[in-house]
């Protein structure tokens, strides 16, 4: 049986304290890289915002930045964030960063390619395009698949076949309903087709960056907008 699961008690309130250390670490470092990069009344627009919890901490770090959130679906709490419904809302050329944590592995190649026309029409020349992303090979894949069916009490995507190819890196087969499943993302497709368009600063996996990727939960990729 599917249950109904907060998306909280999925990451940084999950009872599974290996869940939790990820998504809880993935959270400091979203923010550590915001703070980074974010220029003196710079505008940062967060794509997939959820409920604009990070740019409302971002806020209380750095008063001077103008944030807004894309969020078409959830409602924002924080009212200190601006809010749009999505990034053909945001004037060509005025971005200085744009980020999109854990929402690009949701996307069709279709809408993909849309977001970084969107990228590219948005931003300044030289802004800073922030991503995170779930790996979903390696290591991470059975731990993440038992997670969901021992804790949550949900069906997995993935046959017993599936996992043992993602395991060793190979490409699986991605889901059909890319919008509430991970199975087949491939983070590193990802990167090829960004690295196409902009040109990759810096990557390193999460939450272990000293393990190599196939050791981690999370793929974090800077770019910088041409």
């Amino acid at each position: 049986m599917n249950r109904s699961v907060s998306y909280d008690r999925q990451t940084i309130a999950s009872p599974n304290p290996l869940a939790r250390f990820a998504h809880r670490s993935r959270h400091r470092l979203s923010l550590a890289l915001l703070e980074k990069h974010a220029p003196a009344g710079g505008l940062i627009v967060d794509f997939g915002a959820g409920t604009g919890e990070m740019l409302h901490q971002l806020g209380r770090r750095r008063s001077d930045l103008r944030r807004v959130a894309i969020e078409p679906y959830m409602q924002l709490l924080h009212a200190d964030v601006s809010h749009l419904p999505n990034l053909a809302s945001v004037e060509p050329r005025t971005v200085d960063v744009l980020t999109a944590f854990e929402v690009l592995e949701h996307l069709t190649d279709h809408e993909i390619a849309a977001f970084i026309a969107d990228v590219s029409r948005t931003c300044k020349p030289g802004a800073t395009l922030i991503v995170s992303v779930p790996i979903m090979q390696g290591l991470a894949l059975p731990l993440k698949e038992l997670n969901r069916v021992l804790l949550f009490r949900r069906p997995s995507d993935y046959s017993a076949r599936d996992v043992l190819q993602g395991l060793f890196g190979r490409q699986v087969r991605r889901a059909t309903d890319v919008r509430h499943s991970h199975k087949g993302f491939d983070h590193r497709a990802l990167r090829v087709l960004l690295q196409g368009a902009f040109d990759l600063r810096s990557h390193f996996s999460a939450p272990l960056a000293a393990l190599p990727w196939w050791a981690n939960s999370q793929s974090f990729l800077v770019f910088s907008v041409r």
